[in-house]
Parts: C-alpha cells; structure tokens; sequence
C-alpha cells in the first residue's frame, strides 16, 4: 500500500506531461520558421538560441537541452538585479530558500524543502566554487563568496549524487567565476552606497584587474571586494542603537596557461574574511532588537585550486585539486524568550582538501561518457561551550550548568563515478544510465565534560564509523521537433551519516525517553521527476515544468531537546511537487518577463511517539519543519537604446514569495515573506550608473525562527550604484 501514492502521482506526472507536450507541439508548429533575433550576450554570459551555456552534466550543453531541473543565471544577469552573493541568488531560484543562519559564515540552505538541520550535520546541498567542493565535516553552512567579475550561478534541483557526490541530497549550488583573457588588457570597478530604513547606511567597492603576462599563453586576473552592511538591531544592554554591522573582504586571483594548444592549466586563491558585530538572532523582530550581553560572528578562508585539463582527441582528461581551512565562530550570549539568560560560545575550524579527476568524451558521436574518481580527507575542530539556565539540564539545581566541548570530526572518503548518454533515432531520444560508489571513514574525538552545581562530569572517547553508499542515475530524455525537451529521471542522494557528542545524546534521550544513537548511517534520498522544456514562437516563449516525488526514509533531523543540537534518524520524509517557469519575450522590444515558482507537499512520518510528544511539530504528516509549502519569484527587465554611443535604459524589477515556515526548535511559525526589488540605470558597453532599492515594502516579518530567537527581513534599502570598465 505505501507505493500506491508514489505510483499515482508518477502516473499523473506522466499523463500531464504528455498532455502539455501535445499543446506545445501543436503550438509550435504553428509558429513562424524565421528563428527571432537573440538579445545581444554579454562578455561573462555565452548563450546560444536555446539561451545560456552550462555545465551542470559535467560538459557544456544549451540550459534548455539540459534533461534535468536546472536554473542558470549568468554574471552579468546577476549584477544587473543587484545579486552579490549567494543568499541573494537563492531567492531568484524556484523551490529555494534561506534555512537559517546565526550570522557571517553559519548561512544554511534548502532546495525542493529538503531540510535537515540548522547548525550541525553535513549539508543537505552541495556547493562548488568553480571545481572544488565546498564541504566541512560535520556542518551544514554555505559558503561565503562575492559574486563580483562572475562567469555565472548554476543551480541543480534534485539529488545530484552521482556526478556531484556527497552532500548534493537536495541538489547542488555552483559558483563559476571568469577565466582570465589571454589576449586583452583591461578591468573594471564598481562602487554602490545604500540608506538603510531604520538602520545604518552600507556600501561597498569592487575592482577587477586582466593582466596578460605571455601573449596567448598566459594570463592573470585579480579580483577584490570590500562590503560594509548597516546594522539595524538595537542592542538592548548596551543601548546601542544598529550595532550589528557586518564587514566583508573577498579576494580572488586566477592564473590561466596554456603551454600548448591541448593543454589548459587554472591556477586560483580565493581570500575571505567576514566579520560582524553581534548577530543576525535578532530576539525582538518589530522593532528589531537584540537582548545579548556579547556577540561576533566570523567567516575567514583560504582557498587554494588548480585545475589541469588536456585534450586527447577523443575525450579530455581534467584534474580538479583543492585545500581549504576554514574558520567559523559563533558566540553569543544573553537571553531567549521563553529560556532565559544562556551563554554560548562556538569556534570551529575546517581543513579540507579533495582531488577530482575525471574523463569526459569528445566529438559528436551517438555515445557520450564521463568516469572519475573522488578523494577527500578533511576534519572540523571546535565545539559548543554552553551555560545554560539550571531547569534545562539539572531540574532544581540552582545557578546556571555549563556544556563544555572540544571535539574533533575526521573525514576521510573516496568515490568512483561515471555516467554514459546513448543517442536514438537520429539524436531523438537520449538514454543514460549513471552511478558512484563512495565509502566514507569518519572518527569523532570527544573531549567534553558537563558542570552541574560545581560537581564537573568528564567524557572523552573516541568513536568511529564505517559507510558505503551506490547512487545510480536513470535518465530518458526525448528531444522533440522546434526543440522541445521531454524527459523522466530517477536518481539517488546521499548525505554522510552523523556523528554527535555521546554525553549530549545521552541528555537528549534522558529528556525525550528514548534510546537515539549518537552514530547515524548515511542519508540516502531518491527522487523520481518527469520535466518538459520547451521553446514557442521563434522561441520568444520558454517553458519549464518539473514534477518529482521524494523518498527520504530515516531522515537525519537536527532536535535541540536539551537546548544543545544533536542529528539523529528520526523519521521517513515524503514529498511531492511541481515546478513551473516561464520566460517570455514580449512584443515590447527589450522586455523579458519570468516568472517560476515550486508548490510542494513534504513531510513527515514514523516519528517514536515520545519524541512527538516532546516535539509536536513532528507529528504524522506535519509539512517538515523549515521548509515552505509554497515559493515564486516574479521578475521582468526592460532594456532598449536612448542616445548615441550604444547608450541604454535599463530596467530590472523582481518579487519574491516564500510560504510560512515552522521552527524545529520551538514550532513557532515564521510568516509568509513577500520581497520586492527594482533597479534602474543607464549605460553603455564601458559604463553604468543606477539606482535600487531593495525589500520594497519594509517587511519586517522573520524568515525563521531559529534556536528560539528571529531572523529578520534585511531593512528596506535605496542606493546607488557606478560601474566603468577599462
């Protein structure tokens, strides 16, 4: 009985699809032949008639031929609707959202509302900056990078485990920044300035530098940017009003050779240090303050990478190697409402290296491949030192009990991957057929030790773990006349099984009555998925419909019972749901409007009766907590020539919804989010100059509830913004 629905809904995914790709069939055989002229692509955006290049399979493919769920957005569409970092770029993807985030370097995400956890276990998203996997071991954050001088933002919804690997059990977030030019000197410079509504002002600066050193053989490129956001929380001990500022300094270098005309050598550092004062747990949303005694949140990283590729004819042999140590603190304390006064300190640092090599064919032959191999070996230092009120871990006990860890998290895991695409019927019909195998060692060193009315509780052991997981990938795609897109997939994620601090498990279990083990096996997630894409009207129109299902059985969920997070199996997540996008190129010369959203169904079953008891928001059938039923975005750009020298309007509007949101913590909602934003400037191919203003309406309302406290809205903002390039 249990795969009834999951049948149902394929069959009803199946007979949809058909029935639309009937209707667009019929429509495009009604439209003209004469292919409509392109809009001009911009030197960080290759595009072609079925619109922007990316690599999202491994190898460059036309977005719209891509059979998989994928949203590309390029450098130069990213500036233009003033997206400079990740967390703004997420709100421009259907079925992506914010999770939570503590402040600079601790951000999490979520795609298709597959969510696991807040502050600990690994990601439930992969994240790639250019070719190295951004991973640390045992936690979920993003990475922080700027998104000045940027070749372009891919991102992939559903699993993506078989060419992406662990973590991608949601779906995979690439960063690809521009190579340097081996023919041509030049840069270019930016600077914007922003008042913020009941806050501080911000601004920010950013210079690129391309620098040939050896005329066609080697070249340099330079990247550097410094960003100031306003504070806009009033620190309530203190009295000091806006006090939580954040300051970023991002720098990038990349030296491109090639030696020779087979061979392309990519050398890159990456530099980032983030800083801000306080946090973004804002205790009061309206107006937003903070009650905390102290506050700081970090982000700083060295990122060092070098890719090798050499053409060998019939297919290209790539080397993709990176090192990374990673620094994140987290420390706060004061009070939470409902809680009290706690104090916590939380310093962690990541190294972590990897090694990608892979083989991907050449030519236009009827059969494609690509196999690698995987290597990483990295660890996480730091724990959570915690006081906290006495009736939370020692009922009666006077005075404040303190948690004091200093742990350690080894990883060490290597994969064997590969996917081949067979060709049909004259390039019809696409078959493929994929898989990795990866078999992970972890070892977790606890050094921790529990204070309870000055009696102190040592715990020191080591515990390790042993897992292997085999993600397949079966995929059908049907390339239809007018070029129209038609495909189903099956595919597998997995995520890598947790290790908690035992002393922490075993005060959780006390609390909720149960027995959770602090060693949890890999999370492995199937998805099932059936797409169109397809062009209309000398492809003016372009449509997009995706519908998946998603098993998720014994889902590793973050719990906080005992105020202190532990990730453990705790029940099965179902899920369901349906992406449609749109993009059309009016009749209006220069007007592009959009508009792609994700309405889903995901939650929760099987929960132990007394976890449910202690935490209600999991009870059967109860939408996963932090994620939204219900996302869309709504967008539009308007550009057209006003004088002489190449010079434009341009115009750039978007808004963005996202559903209420539930808190695993407390079960406190967050209400629905509308956000809007506009832009507008003038320019040419060497300079621009415009104005914003971004969160239009001032929505104060929280995106989360995380940890008891608020993350709020960023305060409406209006700025200015100057670019010129040399």
């Amino acid at each position: 009985m249990t795969t009834c629905p999951s049948t149902a809904l394929a069959f009803r995914i199946a007979v949809s699809s058909a029935a639309l790709a009937f209707m667009l069939t019929s429509n495009a055989a009604l439209a003209q032949q004469d292919r409509a002229p392109q809009a001009k692509a911009s030197a960080s955006e290759q595009s072609d008639d079925n619109g922007i290049i990316v690599t999202a399979q491994r190898r460059e493919q036309a977005l719209m031929q891509v059979p998989q769920a994928v949203q590309g957005l390029s450098g130069e569409t990213l500036l233009r609707s003033g997206v400079t970092d990740i967390g703004q770029a997420i709100s421009l993807v259907p079925s992506a959202t914010t999770g939570a985030t503590i402040g600079a370097g601790s951000t999490t995400y979520q795609i298709r509302a597959i969510a696991a956890s807040e502050t600990d276990g690994d990601p439930a998203v992969g994240y790639y900056l250019d070719n190295f996997a951004f991973t640390m071991p045992g936690r979920p954050y993003a990475p922080v990078a700027s998104f000045y001088d940027l070749k372009r933002v891919e991102v992939l919804r559903g699993p993506s485990g078989t060419l992406y690997g662990l973590g991608s059990i949601g779906g995979t977030i690439k960063v690809l920044t521009n190579d340097p030019e081996l023919d041509r000197t030049g840069g270019s410079v930016r600077a914007s300035a922003n008042l913020v509504t009941g806050g501080k002002p911000g601004y920010s600066g950013d210079v690129m530098l391309n620098l040939p050193v050896v005329g066609d053989k080697l070249a340099l490129r330079g990247v550097l940017s410094y960003k100031r956001v306003g504070g806009y929380a009033d620190i309530i001990p203190t009295g000091v009003k806006n006090d939580n500022y954040a300051t970023s300094f991002t720098g990038r270098v990349k030296l491109l050779a090639k030696p020779t005309e087979n061979l392309t050598i990519r050398l890159s550092a990456w530099r980032n240090n983030t800083k801000q004062n306080w946090s973004d747990r804002i205790t009061f949303a309206d107006p937003a303050s903070i009650d905390q005694r102290f506050g700081e949140a970090l982000s700083d990283y060295w990122l060092f990478s070098g890719d090798i590729e050499y053409d060998l004819g019939f297919a290209t042999l790539q080397s993709s190697t990176g090192h990374i140590k990673n620094t994140v603190i987290s420390n706060n304390g004061g009070f939470i409402p409902g809680i009290g006064n706690f104090t916590s300190l939380w310093p962690l640092t990541t190294h972590n290296f990897n090694e990608d090599v892979r083989l991907t064919s050449s030519g236009s032959g009827p059969f494609r491949y690509i196999a690698g191999f995987f290597y990483q070996k990295g660890d996480t230092f730091g724990g959570q030192t915690v006081q906290l009120p006495d009736f939370v871990i020692a009922p009666g006990v006077n005075g404040f009990n303190t948690v004091n860890d200093k742990n350690q998290l080894f990883s060490q895991g290597w994969a064997v991957y590969g996917e081949a695409t067979y060709s049909a019927f004259d390039r019809k019909l696409d078959l493929t057929v994929g898989g990795r195998y990866y078999k992970e060692k972890r070892r977790f060193e606890e050094n921790s030790q529990l204070e309870i009315a000055g009696s102190v509780i040592p715990n020191r052991s080591t515990t390790r773990s042993s897992s292997s997981t085999f993600n397949p990938r079966f995929n059908i795609a049907y390339h239809a006349p007018e070029g129209g897109l038609l495909y189903v997939e099956a595919a597998k994620g997995f995520r890598s099984g947790a290790i908690s601090s035992a002393s922490i498990v075993g005060a959780s279990n006390a609390v909720l009555g149960v027995n959770l083990s602090n060693i949890s096996p890999p999370d492995t997630l199937w998805n099932y998925e059936a797409g169109l894409k397809w062009g209309l009207f000398n492809n003016t129109v372009q449509i997009e419909l995706a519908g998946y299902y998603v098993d998720w059985p014994r889902a590793q969920i973050e719990l906080s019972p005992a105020l202190q997070t532990i990730v453990a199996q705790v029940g099965d997540v179902r899920g369901h749901g349906i992406e449609p996008s749109i993009t059309w190129r009016t009749p209006i010369k220069g007007l592009t409007l959009n508009f792609n959203g994700n309405f889903n169904s995901t939650t929760i079953h099987h929960v132990a009766a007394p976890i449910v008891a202690k935490i209600p928001q999991l009870h059967e059938g109860n939408q996963l907590p932090g994620t939204a039923k219900t996302t869309f975005n709504l967008g539009g750009t308007y550009q057209r020539e006003i004088g002489p020298g190449g010079l434009e309007l341009r115009l750039n509007a978007r808004y963005s919804y996202r559903s209420r949101q539930q808190s695993i913590f407390n079960g406190a909602y967050a209400p629905f989010n509308g956000i809007g934003y506009a832009r507008a400037s003038i320019g040419t191919d060497k300079w621009e100059a415009g104005i914003f203003t971004d969160n239009i309406g001032n929505t104060v309302g929280p995106l989360n509830k995380p940890g008891g406290q608020n993350q709020i809205v960023y305060p409406r903002t209006v700025g200015i913004s100057i670019e010129g390039k040399f």
